[in-house]
């Protein structure tokens, strides 16, 4: 074992203890992003730092790939696509591509603790909020506000991340007072940006997170049974909305139209996913091969481009992530995505409800938002983006979680070994 040097005498000046693993995680988050508004240089600084913080313990990594090789088997269904992809090229190098974030993504939480990941996504996420309203910009049609960001959507789903993480924080009353006040601070932050980016999907989303993960602060004060009434009150309240959902179906749909501004098929989506589900017809289990079908050249790409005004060829899908990703994965890695987004949830909710802390709350709402998105919006599993990674640690915190939990009490718990820079020791999975 080896053994960790003693720190150097007061006397001797002031001691800062880095751990270089944090830093790496935060850079590479930061760069994520910022690379809508830096450009290359934030890509390059993401592949620069993410894969110096997997590389520099090469051992731990290859530990890694073994003790989840059932996430990465996600990744790799996508990079195996290639045998049959109708672009081939462009699935092998975007299959490359999310290979090494899913790494990356795995090495952040194996190596760190739940609350050390929750600080540095808060920390990163603030800095962007605070760079947007020093340097951000309004859109040109003046409908929303952009920041430093490329459009509304890619500028809510921060502000909206930056209020998760800050709610976990400021109500968690084991947290410092001072990270409370910032996060309170951070909250009010967020809030009024996400409401500049008039994006009414986001709201409805960060709201119905923040709705779900309350219950489970709520619950810090009561006993087991007492959760467990809680958790059946708020399950029957949620199937008891669904149904008045579903019945009133006409109304609410009125409603969000008339507040959103959006058609009666909102904004062509209806025409989208009959596109898709002939597409999935076609290929139902292997789908066209992962990212290769919004190509140019591509003739139903083509033809949805055109009919949208789409000049850009870029940026444009079937807002819905499981249609989307049959399209391309086919059947099988759909199974296998929602394998992975609901486990996160579905680990996430049972780590809250046993052990309400800031971390295990903020996974819960952040994989809540993530399965409500899901059914309007693509929110993963895509190369070099934040929401995969972020998808992607909740999984593997959730993992470690339950492992741990089933130690017997008493049992030792394998942990990392530290060396005199890495920060507090952090339990393995």
């Amino acid at each position: 074992m080896t053994a960790v040097r003693p720190r150097p005498p007061r006397s001797a000046g002031v001691f800062i203890d880095v751990c270089p693993t944090a830093v790496l995680a935060f850079l590479t988050i930061l760069s994520l992003l910022l690379v809508q508004w830096v450009g290359s240089i934030a890509a390059a600084g993401f592949l620069a730092s993410g894969c110096l913080l997997v590389v520099r313990r090469p051992h731990t990594a290859l530990l890694e790939i073994r003790r989840y090789w059932m996430i990465f088997a996600l990744a790799g269904w996508c990079l195996f696509t290639v045998l049959w992809s109708q672009y081939a090229s462009l699935s092998l190098r975007y299959g490359i591509q999310l290979c090494v974030t899913f790494a990356i993504a795995v090495a952040i939480a194996n190596r760190l603790s739940p609350l050390t990941f929750l600080r540095i996504l808060f920390s990163a996420h603030l800095l962007a909020a605070v760079l947007s309203v020093l340097f951000g910009r309004v859109r040109s049609d003046g409908n929303g506000w952009l920041g430093i960001f490329g459009s509304k959507n890619a500028f809510s789903l921060p502000m909206s991340t930056l209020m998760l993480c800050a709610f976990a924080i400021m109500l968690d009353r084991n947290q410092p007072r001072s990270w409370r006040l910032v996060a309170t601070g951070a909250f009010l932050l967020g809030t009024f940006l996400l409401i500049q980016a008039q994006s009414a999907g986001q709201l409805l989303a960060t709201g119905a997170a923040l709705a779900f993960a309350l219950p489970f602060f709520l619950g810090r004060w009561l006993t087991v049974t007492q959760r467990l009434l809680l958790a059946g009150f708020t399950l029957g309240l949620g199937i008891v909305v669904t149904i008045l959902l579903v019945a009133l179906q006409d109304e609410v749909m009125a409603l969000i139209l008339e507040t959103t501004g959006k058609d009666a098929t909102l904004t062509g989506r209806t025409e989208l996913w009959a596109l898709a589900f002939r597409e999935i017809v076609q290929h139902p289990f292997t789908g066209v091969g992962f990212q290769a079908y919004w190509v140019p050249g591509n003739p139903g790409a083509e033809a949805m481009w055109s009919e949208f005004g789409i000049e850009g060829k870029r940026g444009f899908h079937f807002h819905n992530t499981f249609i989307s990703n049959a399209v391309e994965i086919g059947a099988i890695g759909v199974a296998m995505q929602a394998a992975a987004l609901f486990g996160a949830l579905g680990l996430a909710v049972l780590w809250a409800f046993r052990e309400p802390r800031a971390e295990s709350i903020f996974l819960t709402a952040l994989m809540m938002r993530s399965a409500v998105l899901s059914m309007s919006e693509v929110v993963g599993y895509t190369q070099f983006d934040l929401m995969t990674l972020m998808l992607v640690a909740a999984l593997v915190y959730g993992v470690r979680r339950m492992r741990e939990a089933r130690l017997p009490v008493g049992a030792p718990v394998r942990r990392n070994v530290r060396l005199p820079s890495d920060g507090p020791p952090t339990a393995a999975a």
